[in-house]
């Protein structure tokens, strides 16, 4: 019927013989509405014939919350009670446990390779595979050969694809996943691939959840739990194009889902091959010698006498006649040794996974008493009181082989003792080892692949791990054996070892005898894994670890250069900062002015820095001495201050100068920092590029976020003083001269090991870093390509400290006898500012002013004296002629002497009179006294009249 097509569940057709009771009435689950969140309850009779006189009216349908939740491992289900009329009906929802061989992921779902759900057309929705590659600063999608990601072994996995090869890619598998209630994704990787450039990388919702993990040879589980909503996750794997490794892979088993519904109502049945137990949210597999029944799923069966199988095996075909065993079905095994009498036990055990027919074979050997006990390691001694018999020789010291009762030296000074832990005897695993999976103890060798491996009846690999602390730069020696099982095959056979997950050699499980050393082990702590997948055998033999705690040492190894014994010659450890050993017997301290940038040689500082005794770098003296003095404390303390306007970072204060920024520091620091750097875009062909993003980003696109790295300039220092202006010739008293900043050493091979800043005077300048310019770059030198990074900046601080010559006087007015006097600067210096003073002075002038008005006042009497002689002379002219001229007129008495007129007695006229007659004008003159003619006289010339003054 229609109403019943609405049922998750409805159970089959049960022939009965019994009549329809209220115990029959069972429930089912309709779809959710989501528009009011709630289900549909139906109510149906199970096993029984209905009474067709007197039927069972069963109740209409209820309505229940589609929120009711179970979690993992159970799924819902409906508790119904009734009476027998039906009358009364009541049903509760209940979450109830899965049987054995089922789980439930509590409202989920998964992609399992154990049903070969890998396949395309298992995929469920939402999940999509699309693949990128990089031409220029864009992504394309499908570029540069890209694989997308896809199923192989029958779908047992899906893999990133075939991008060996290929470079700059990034293949990626999206799945868009709905969570109802708070849930998890979890899922089961792995991924061989080049060491820090290719691998897998998830995310959720655009986060990095699991960072890049470039090796992961065995299947790994991870899980993230997730909050209710849409998710977007994202396994990608990333290329770049520096080369490949290994297959150049990652692979997926299986993902869950969990949260997407609120509950499950029916258990799913666990894949062949596998198991589970009540209430259990996953399957496990069958164990050794089990097989799963392929007419019932997650039940697991034993295999019949005489025969085995391997973990994970399905159906009873799996079941392998047992071969009969033979001596190299067992290994030898030893109990401690009796230090008494240094004698130990020995016992045989079949060898795991023991296969072979002891019926027909033969049989373990009986126990062996009073066996010798295990020789001592090389470097340690026979020892009674030891545990273990065997004592390594006291740290710095060694026992030297091939002579005859050796004893515990000490290593000499200069050297250190290097002790080594040999893994020669595999009856027992050794202190530190782990056997992850699949590895077997034979006597003289561990061995792992083989027949456990064939016909794919055992998935991932064989792994055996040892971790250890290297105390010192250290090896690791070891040899092994590859035997041929079944024919080798490269895409399927294969034998790796691994330090802390980077694979260190390509090795080859192809048949042979092989010795692997691997050196320069970094100190610290370790974990080597050996690693072995396919079907052919591989038997390891010797192990040798090199510099590492709790072996013994049979010789003493030179320390290098920068360094010196310890005290007890155990280890080389390195010079304290501004300590030098040049052979590596001794550390000894820099001289004064000198410093060590590396622990194998002093050099001197540089110009205008200093160090004292034992220095790691040199620092600017806090007094720069040249032709003047400068306070290089103060123009450094600026650097480490530049203010709210600036940004400060760990490298400096970053300045941006057109496109390109710079770092700033001038702050030498233990270690030798960057004085001077330049901030750097690390991956310009790919910063900012577009990644092409789907629906359910919006449609935006995504970028790649820019790398930035800081290249240094140099680390080295010198200053020395430009010179200033004269003060006849600056234009400008607040500015001039300076400092120079020579920088060195810097990182050349990244473009720049040199940087030069001129630090000019300007006691207008109190932020410097506003007034940086960037100068042309000098020319390169012949051996290097690096352009020097050379500035201009002023400021305050970087002038020198005024003497007196730097000061002028400016004088007052005087006023009252005093005069004040102040003080100024006639160049740009620093110093503070000097105080005036008061001194006497004379009418206000100064010495030079009174100078000038008494040559003035000289002068001018001068001119006076010399107008009035001037003056009188000429009166005196004046009256020489009137004096003849009266002579002339009145008459000239030769005997007497005596000038009167004639005719009359009267006394010459005076002064005022002889100014009213107008002599020399020519014209006759009558008074009422006296009357005269001027005639003309023989006697008497014009030379007489305008000639020498006549004698009187």
């Amino acid at each position: 019927p229609p109403l019943l097509s609405l049922l998750f569940f409805l159970p089959a057709t049960v022939a009965a013989s019994q009549p329809c009771s209220s115990s029959d009435v069972k429930a089912g689950f309709g779809q959710c509405d989501h528009a009011t969140d709630t289900r549909k309850i139906f109510f149906y009779l199970e096993g029984c014939i209905q009474n067709s006189s007197s039927p069972l009216v069963l109740p209409p349908p209820q309505t229940i919350s589609c929120k009711v939740k179970c979690p993992p491992g159970q799924v819902l289900t409906m508790n119904v009670s009734a009476s027998d009329d039906l009358s009364t009906l009541s049903a509760t929802p209940a979450c109830q446990d899965c049987a054995a061989g089922t789980i439930s992921l509590g409202g989920g779902y998964s992609v399992s390779g154990e049903l070969s759900e890998w396949e395309h057309d298992k995929w469920p929705s939402g999940m999509e595979a699309w693949c990128i590659g990089r031409r220029g600063n864009h992504w394309v999608l499908n570029a540069n050969g890209c694989d997308n990601w896809r199923p192989e072994l029958n779908g047992t996995i899906i893999t990133s694809g075939n991008n060996k090869g290929k470079h700059d890619i990034m293949s990626a598998l999206r799945l868009v996943v709905v969570l109802k209630k708070k849930g998890y994704v979890s899922f089961r990787y792995q991924v061989e691939a080049q060491h820090n450039s290719d691998g897998l990388e998830f995310t959720i919702n655009s986060v990095i959840r699991m960072g890049f993990r470039a090796n992961q040879p065995t299947w790994k589980e991870r899980r993230f739990e997730l909050q209710p909503g849409s998710h977007v996750l994202q396994w990608m794997y990333w290329k770049d194009n520096t080369g490949d490794f290994g297959k150049d892979q990652a692979s997926l088993e299986i993902i869950e889902i969990s949260g997407t519904e609120y509950a499950e109502f029916e258990c799913a049945k666990c894949p062949g091959g596998t198991k589970s137990i009540e209430g259990s949210s996953a399957c496990v597999s069958c164990g050794d010698d089990e097989y799963a029944s392929e007419a019932h799923y997650g039940q697991c069966l034993p295999c019949p006498p005489d025969t085995y199988s391997f973990a994970g095996a399905v159906g009873m075909g799996s079941c392998l006649p047992r071969p009969d065993c033979e001596e190299v079905d067992y290994s030898k095994n030893y109990t401690d040794c009796d230090l008494a009498s240094n004698t130990r036990t020995m016992f045989f055990n079949w060898t795991l996974p023991h296969i072979c027919n002891e019926t027909n074979g033969v049989s373990l050997p009986p126990r062996r008493e009073n066996q010798a006990c295990e020789p001592c390691q090389p470097g340690e001694y026979s020892d009674r009181t030891s545990p273990t018999g065997c004592t390594p020789c006291n740290a710095g010291h060694y026992l030297p082989t091939g002579v005859a009762n050796p004893t515990c030296t000490q290593c000499p000074q200069g050297q250190e003792s290097v002790e080594e832990v040999y893994y020669e005897y595999w009856y027992k695993w050794p202190q530190g080892y782990t056997n992850l999976a699949g590895w077997v103890l034979h006597e003289d060798y561990a061995y792992a692949g083989g027949l456990s491996n064939v016909n794919g009846q055992r998935k991932g690999a064989a792994q055996l791990e040892l971790r250890t602390y290297f105390r010192q730069s250290g090896a690791v020696k070891f040899t092994y054996q590859a035997l041929d099982v079944q024919g080798f095959d490269p895409q399927v056979d294969s034998f790796g070892f691994f330090i802390d997950g980077v694979p260190q050699k390509e090795m080859t499980a192809a048949e042979g005898s092989y010795e692997i050393t691997i050196e320069n082990v970094e100190p610290g702590h370790h974990t080597l894994l050996w690693n072995v997948k396919g079907r052919n055998l591989i038997r390891l033999h010797r192990v040798i670890v090199i510099g590492v705690d709790g072996g013994g040492a049979t010789s003493c190894a030179d320390c290098p250069p920068g360094t010196e014994s310890s005290p007890d010659r155990s280890s080389c450890i390195a010079c304290q900062p501004g300590h030098v050993s040049h052979t590596g017997d001794f550390c000894e301290p820099c001289p004064e002015n000198t410093y060590a940038a590396t622990p194998a040689s002093c050099l001197p500082c540089g110009a205008g820095t200093q160090s004292g005794k034992g220095a790691s770098h040199c620092a600017p003296e806090k007094m720069l001495e040249g032709t003047r003095s400068y306070q290089l404390e103060a123009l450094l303390n600026s650097f480490r201050n530049p203010g709210p306007k600036h940004t400060n970072t760990s490298k400096g204060v970053e300045i941006k100068i057109g496109e390109e920024t710079y770092a700033f520091s001038l702050r030498p620091t233990v270690g030798g920092g960057a004085l001077l750097s330049e901030k750097r875009l690390m991956n310009p062909s790919s910063a900012y590029a577009q990644v092409p993003a789907k629906s359910e980003y919006g449609g935006q696109n995504c970028s790649i976020i820019p790398e930035y790295d800081y290249i240094s300039a140099g680390s080295e220092l010198s200053i020395s003083e430009i010179t200033q202006f004269e003060p006849s010739t600056n234009p400008n008293p607040s500015r001039g001269g300076g400092l120079e900043f020579a920088i060195s050493s810097g990182s050349a091979e990244a473009g720049c090991s040199s940087g030069l800043i001129k630090m000019i005077c300007d006691l207008d300048v109190t932020d410097m870093f506003s007034s940086v310019q960037k100068l042309n770059s000098s020319t390169p030198s012949a051996n290097s390509t690096c352009q020097s990074l050379d500035f201009e900046m002023a400021s305050m601080y970087a002038c020198p400290l005024c003497t007196t010559e730097d000061w002028g006087q400016a004088n007052g007015d005087c006023k009252a006898g005093k005069q004040k006097v102040t003080w100024y600067k006639t160049r740009a210096c620093i110093a503070d500012s000097r105080s005036s003073f008061t001194k006497n002075c004379s009418l206000g002038y100064s010495p030079l002013v009174i100078g000038l008005l008494c040559a003035s006042v000289v002068l001018a009497v001068g001119l006076a004296a010399g107008l009035a002689y001037y003056l009188y002379r000429l009166r005196k002219r004046y009256n020489d002629v009137h004096s003849k001229y009266v002579i002339l007129r009145d008459g000239y008495d030769k005997n007497s002497f005596s000038m009167v007129p004639n005719g009359t007695d009267n006394l010459m006229p005076d002064d005022e009179e002889e100014a009213e007659m107008g002599i020399g004008e020519g014209k006759q003159r009558h008074d009422d006294d006296a009357k005269f003619t001027i005639e003309d006289d023989d006697d008497l010339k014009e030379d007489d009249i305008l000639g020498e003054e006549p004698e009187v």
